[in-house]
Formats: C-alpha cells, structure tokens, sequence
C-alpha cells in the first residue's frame, strides 16, 4: 500500500513538472490559462452578446464566470489526460507490474491540483476585493461531487481509449458540446422551458452551482437531487472501474 501511494505520487510530480518544463511562465501558466479564457469569455459574452449573470447575483459577470469555469476546466483536463493515461505510458504497462489504476488516479490528482491552485487565486481576490464568499460545506460537497462524476468516465475512457483509438479523438467535441450546454457561459434561468428537462439530465448543472454557492455564496442545488446524482455517479463509478479491470488483462497485447 505505501509503494502504492509512493509511485502514485511521483507520477503527480512527474506530471506537473513536464507540463510546464522549459516554459518561461512555469506554473503560472495554470493560473494565466483560465484568465486568458475568461477574458475572452467576459469579453464576447458580457460586453458583445450583453448576457447578464444571474438577477439575484450581485457579482459581476466575470467572477460568476470564473466560478463556474475554473471546476470545468479541471474536469475537462482530467478527461483529456486521463483518456490517454494508459496509451501514453505503454512502456510501462508493457513492462514493469503495477497496479494500472495508478496511472488514471495520477491524471486525476495532478488535474485536481491544479484546480485547487486556480480556485485559491480566484479566492484570495474574489473575497477581499469583490463578492466572493467561502462556504465550506458547499464547496466540500462540489469536490467529493466531482470525484464521483470524474471517477467512472476517467476509468472507461482510459480502457477504451486503448481498446478503440478514435475514442480519444471523439472526446474533444464531445467535451465542447457538454461546455454549451452547462449554464457556465450563461445562467440557467435563460435556458427556455422547452430544453429544461434536457437541462435536468445534465449532473455539470449542478456541479457549476455548488461551486458557485461555494466560492460565491450562490444558492445551492436541493440536497435530495444531490443525493440522487451522488448515487447515481457512485454506481457509475463502480462499472467504470470494473470495465477497466476487466479490460486491463488485454493492456499489454493491444499496446
């Protein structure tokens, strides 16, 4: 178990230390990414299109932006590398045993770091200087939330990833067309009431709305369609991680 959470680790710091290897800005650029994006989101969304946050918001649009941004783009980097976590490490599979696993969790972890570092930024500005609010328990729950909705995806993927190749590259529009539809660019309340139900099928929903209540003091989604999402994701997760042990003895012929 301790070898196990060692190697589990290093592949983290392996991870963070090449993505910016040789890069001038470093791991700045984690923090720099997102507010690029939000400046063109803010820009062509709130002064272009004049799309108004939430009526009950006292914020500005930017940060109601950010707030719902910021968890989307960590769960869109641990899809992306986690679809490849696998594939990208054959070598490794091929030769050395070690729990496969591993290398998923390791995507996980290193994505969910990142995250952290940009939501504590955003934090230590949004509460002293504009609107922000910390509530513990939201936020709590928006993190265990987003565990459970990453944790069957990340494992599916990275099978199948190594199972059927085009997987990875469908992933990309896939993620683009669920950005669209999560109230993330827009509040929920300008969704028209003919897309409403389709909007209720959607878990992202209420992952932007407890990280909102979070970080910004946001009303947050009824505990019971929490409850229900929480046990629907946790049986998801299970046969996420069942297909990909199931498929993990064919790893090294397929590679």
């Amino acid at each position: 178990m301790r070898r196990n959470v060692f190697l589990l680790s290093e592949l983290v710091r392996r991870d963070l230390a090449a993505r910016y290897a040789g890069s001038f800005g470093g791991a700045a650029w984690a923090v720099l990414n997102p507010l690029i994006l939000c400046g063109l989101y803010t820009l062509v969304f709130s002064v272009i299109v004049r799309v108004p946050p939430p009526a009950d918001f006292r914020g500005t649009y930017a940060e109601f932006l950010l707030a719902g941004l910021l968890p989307w783009l960590g769960l869109q980097d641990a899809l992306v590398r986690g679809a490849s976590s696998v594939t990208e490490q054959a070598n490794l599979v091929k030769k050395i045993p070690f729990p496969v696993e591993i290398l998923v969790l390791s995507s996980l972890g290193s994505a969910l770091i990142l995250q952290a570092a940009s939501l504590v930024v955003f934090a230590a500005v949004s509460v002293p200087f504009g609107s922000g609010e910390l509530h513990l328990a939201p936020l709590a729950g928006a993190l265990l939330f987003q565990l459970l909705l990453l944790a069957g995806p990340m494992f599916a993927l990275a099978a199948g990833s190594v199972l059927f190749r085009d997987l990875a590259q469908l992933l990309g529009p896939l993620l683009t067309v669920a950005f669209y539809l999560t109230p993330i660019l827009y509040p929920e309340e300008l969704v028209p009431a003919s897309l409403a139900p389709g909007m209720a099928l959607n878990p992202l929903r209420d992952l932007a709305g407890l990280f909102r209540a979070g970080l910004l003091g946001t009303t947050a989604p009824p505990l019971e369609r929490l409850l229900v999402w929480g046990a629907g994701l946790a049986v998801l997760a299970f046969f996420g991680h069942r297909f990909f042990a199931r498929s993990r003895r064919a790893f090294a012929d397929v590679l």
